[in-house]
């Protein structure tokens, strides 16, 4: 097997550092404002209605102590839960706006060289990317504009 010295790291899936990043950081505060409103409103209800039971409950202040700590301990499970969750989120993230800055940079490529004279240059692109649909129509009208241009 030929190595072509292409491997995969984060530099390469940040083709436009700063729209990637952008794009990510929007959609982990996203996450991150919906995670810490639900952890809130989850805390507060548990937490009032369970030391309501706890203290009518006829316990021992041991008992009622481990009750307290078992509900501590799922608040940080839920806890690190979320944050696995806005990791996870922040990963697809980083995948997602490849695919679009991707198909940017290779527009933004085929543009350059078309401005530079090369007209036969077309846009592909990989499968997964996104903007299919305007690569095809660009490399038709660019197919359409060489046909006018030389008559065919």
């Amino acid at each position: 097997m030929m190595d072509t010295g292409y491997k995969r790291s984060l530099r390469n899936f940040l083709i436009n550092p700063v729209y990637q990043l952008k794009y990510i950081f929007w959609v982990g505060a996203s996450g991150f404002a919906l995670v810490i409103l639900n952890a809130g409103v989850f805390y507060y209800y548990i937490r009032e209605n369970y030391a309501i039971l706890v203290e009518l409950s006829p316990m021992t202040e041991e008992t009622k102590a481990q009750l307290y700590s078992e509900l501590y301990s799922i608040m940080i499970k839920l806890g690190a839960g979320s944050i696995l969750f806005l990791v996870l989120v922040a990963l697809f993230g980083v995948v997602l706006s490849h695919r679009t800055a991707g198909a940017l940079y290779h527009f933004n490529k085929i543009f350059n060289a078309i401005k530079s004279g090369q007209t036969s240059a077309r846009i592909k692109l990989r499968p997964s990317d996104d903007f299919q649909e305007v690569a095809r129509e660009f490399n038709e009208m660019m197919d359409a504009l060489t046909e006018a241009k030389t008559g065919k």
